[in-house]
């Protein structure tokens, strides 16, 4: 063999590889180009979270106020009824 047919043979063997890695490059670009993507869309769903998590918190403190406020609505309804049933004996 001399050195010609090597050169040939060497040459024949490069290129798939060459156009193997280039493919294999354009692959990784694309795979990265879908991570970082999806690390922004990551990113806007966890602050999204936070917002509806405040959101939520300041409806539990709301509900919480308005559950007080019914509680002594109650107790002032019995304590009336209470005064009622007294006046309607005492007739």
């Amino acid at each position: 063999m001399n050195w010609d047919k090597i050169k040939d043979i060497i040459t024949i063997a490069l290129i798939p590889v060459l156009g193997w890695v280039m493919i294999t490059m354009r692959d990784i670009g694309t795979l990265q180009s879908k991570c970082d993507q999806q690390a922004a869309q990551i990113m806007a769903l966890e602050a999204e979270t936070k917002t509806l998590n405040k959101r939520t918190q300041a409806i539990e403190v709301q509900s919480a106020k308005i559950e007080v406020k019914l509680e002594a609505l109650g107790q002032q309804l019995t304590r009336i009824e209470r005064m009622l049933s007294v006046y309607e004996t005492a007739k």
